[in-house]
């Protein structure tokens, strides 16, 4: 294997799917030799991520910049990068950066760009997008699922390769030795209940209000639901309308909201299944691939990349639909057989495995750079 020079460019503002997918791709370069550096706004989140991975960053290029003079000068920036640094592949996560990597690419003509698409939302269908994702401003698309897929596909581009190569991680990382009971105790689980969890921030697109309207019609079954939440102060509306309907349906012993969790894998092995009830966005499925890693089945509605990872009553449930009804039948379904449960738990351990984990995505990646490169004159660059 040849190794390669590798300039990863993910400048948010913001942790969230996406830049973990971006992040848990230089990892798995790094982890077969290749040298990454990664692009990102200064004290970004990101950037604490990759000083705390000890991940090379650039931190000036201000591809936020709407400043012809700023743009003019990240040009010159990234061409001096790419010749100091022999960079031979530029793969970008977001469109910030899209015209000077272009240029770039066309000034050093080996240089291999490759553009990652992982935004909840389809690009417009005009012409400047498809130009911008055709074969005259990069050599290839990443797309992280089907839907994505198809919204690039809607495009009509001439000759551009597009694959699918879903969000990978590391499996979660647990404590020690963790004493399940005395957690139990600690969140007030009873010791004979199932355990569900839904996590993720309190945005409504989320689906904390159903899942509970849910569990109000579910007061038989003894599951009990954990929360956790990052930033509690993130959304204070949402998190005051949790609570009440929490009070409203007296479900204060069956459901708990808490806060940001240190050792998260803790958690999660304490998790019969996983609830994604979201009601848009999922296309990278973050926390679904999480709970994989940790063998723990996902029941989920049928929105964004779901339907590509969750095989329906195997390692997860899909929900028909996206209403109350739909988790009802979900949650009544996953919580019936407990051996049946155990068995989609090895099974969703098995899909992480698989697919799901840095080692694939590693190799799919360079397999589709090298796919994209193959008839390009120049490509790879001399490290």
């Amino acid at each position: 294997m040849q190794l390669k020079n590798i300039l990863i460019s993910i400048n948010v503002r913001w942790w969230n799917a996406e830049a973990a997918y971006a992040v848990n791709l230089a990892l798995a370069f790094i982890k077969t030799g290749h040298k990454v550096i990664l692009i990102v706004n200064d004290q970004s989140p990101v950037h604490q991520k990759a000083l705390d991975l000890q991940i090379p960053v650039v931190l000036n290029l201000k591809l936020d910049s709407y400043s012809p003079i700023t743009q003019w000068k990240n040009y010159h920036h990234l061409i001096q990068l790419i010749d100091r640094e022999h960079i031979q592949i530029i793969n970008s996560f977001k469109s910030n950066g899209s015209l000077i990597f272009s240029r770039a690419r066309k000034k050093r003509p080996g240089l291999l760009y490759i553009k990652t698409r992982g935004e909840a939302r389809a690009p417009k269908a005009n012409f400047l997008n498809r130009r911008a994702y055709s074969q005259a401003s990069c050599d290839g698309i990443i797309t992280v699922g089907t839907r994505v897929k198809d919204w690039i596909t809607a495009l009509r581009l001439k000759n551009q390769p597009v694959e699918i190569i879903p969000f990978a991680c590391e499996t979660l990382s647990l404590s020690p030795r963790v004493d399940q009971a005395a957690l139990r105790d600690k969140l007030n689980i009873n010791p004979n209940a199932q355990v569900a969890s839904l996590i993720g921030r309190l945005q409504r697109v989320k689906g904390h209000q159903l899942l509970i309207e849910a569990l109000n019609r579910l007061k038989e079954n003894p599951l009990q639901l954990l929360m956790p939440v990052k930033d509690l102060n993130e959304f204070p509306n949402e998190l005051k309308e949790i609570k009440m309907l929490i009070k409203k349906y007296a479900l204060e012993k069956k459901v708990s909201v808490i806060g940001f969790q240190e050792r998260l894998g803790d958690i999660i092995s304490l998790l019969d299944f996983g609830i994604v009830p979201s009601l848009a966005s999922e296309v990278n499925c973050r926390v679904t691939v999480e709970l994989f890693s940790l063998g723990v089945p996902v029941l989920a509605f049928p929105v964004g990349s779901l339907p590509d990872i969750i095989d329906h009553k195997v390692n997860g449930f899909l929900c028909s639909g996206i209403g109350v009804n739909d988790l009802v039948e979900g949650i009544k379904w996953m919580s019936a057989d407990p051996a049946r449960l155990k068995n989609m738990g090895e099974q969703a351990l098995i899909s992480y495995r698989k697919y799901y984990n840095l080692k694939t995505l590693g190799e799919k990646t360079l397999e589709f750079y090298q796919r994209c490169g193959k008839n390009k004159k120049g490509f790879p660059l001399n490290a």
